[in-house]
């Protein structure tokens, strides 16, 4: 969910969904045999989350961009544990904490960007006016649960992104996401590359 649609659904869903804080435990919203799905607190050394740059929505993953073309990220998790299991989908601003590289020196988040996460995390945003979805993984199954736009695109209009547009140079991404929707340990991904030409 793009960080200004989550600005726009805190804006209109005022009191909605307020008190949820993790969906790891809740009924679930799929069809499935509820006494076979994991209830409780997750265990995150049973999930596996992989980030590719493009892939899912944005069509096929790609290690090369041109400078001012929009770089979109695509979360999977993959559950490798023996039962089925929810977690939660909340919004990038809650759950992503991407680490972006540029010739292996840190690159800032977008300071709007970063005003949000510091105002959601101080006035418990999440907590009190997300509407989190659950998503079902099953076991040893891959499954794509979330995206968020990484750079925005020169031309983009509405990119919700964590970074400015990419400059020319060699990149190195990993994220860290939470499995709850607001709260909670964050895990680390894998660190993938890619390249920015003029």
């Amino acid at each position: 969910m793009s960080i200004a649609a989550l600005v726009l659904l805190t804006m209109l869903t005022g009191s909605i969904g307020a008190g949820r804080s993790d969906c790891v435990s809740l009924e679930p919203t799929q069809q499935s045999n509820p006494s076979s799905v994991q209830r409780g607190q997750l265990d995150g050394s049973r999930i596996k989350i992989t980030i590719a740059t493009g892939g899912g929505p944005y069509g096929p993953a790609s290690n090369t961009y041109r400078v001012g073309q929009r770089v979109p990220v695509v979360i999977t998790m993959t559950n490798t544990g023996s039962q089925p299991v929810y977690v939660c989908e909340s919004g990038t601003l809650y759950q992503d904490r991407p680490q972006l590289l540029k010739d292996g020196k840190p690159v800032g988040y977008l300071s709007f960007t970063q005003s949000l996460m510091q105002t959601a995390e101080k006035d418990g945003t999440c907590n009190r006016d997300n509407l989190p979805q659950q998503i079902l993984l099953r076991p040893n199954e891959p499954v794509v649960v979330d995206w968020f736009v990484l750079a925005e695109g020169a031309s983009s209009v509405d990119d919700d992104a964590w970074y400015e547009p990419l400059q020319p140079g060699k990149y190195a991404l990993s994220d860290r996401r939470r499995l709850n929707c607001c709260d909670g340990p964050l895990i680390e991904t894998n660190t993938i590359e890619f390249v920015v030409t003029p």
